[in-house]
């Protein structure tokens, strides 16, 4: 897991409360999707997704290795605040109270994870360009 998504996952789950972020218009980055997003899952647990329905895609590096990197800057699902909730339910649902739950090799990293993220989408399903 990138050591951002890391320390920004470890504050959602651990933290008292265990709530939703919302919008957060302190950062100096808000808005990075659009207007009113939520923030909750500023760095992504299902990242990569790969998964080109979340408004994602592969390109190419701008970098001397001109290898590909899954580009999520036009994915607006996840900052749903409808998708945000449903996910941190999810989270409460399944037990999953710390970043260390999400990378056990067994339990959620080792493929609920994906389930999660499966079953996320059937329940809100994503629309590219819905922005």
């Amino acid at each position: 897991m990138h050591p951002l998504a890391r320390k920004h996952l470890k504050k959602v789950l651990e933290g008292k409360e265990k709530r939703l972020v919302g919008a957060d218009e302190e950062c100096e980055y808000y808005p990075c999707h659009f207007a009113g997003q939520d923030c909750t899952w500023c760095f992504c647990p299902f990242y990569p997704c790969e998964d080109e329905q979340t408004g994602g895609k592969w390109t190419r590096r701008k970098a001397k290795d001109g290898g590909r990197v899954w580009d999520c800057s036009n994915c607006y699902w996840i900052h749903e605040p409808e998708v945000a909730e449903g996910l941190l339910e999810m989270f409460k649902e399944r037990g999953v109270e710390s970043v260390e739950r999400l990378e056990e090799e067994e339990g959620v990293a080792g493929g609920e994870l994906r389930e999660l993220f499966l079953a996320l989408k059937e329940r809100f399903p994503p629309t590219p360009g819905k922005r």
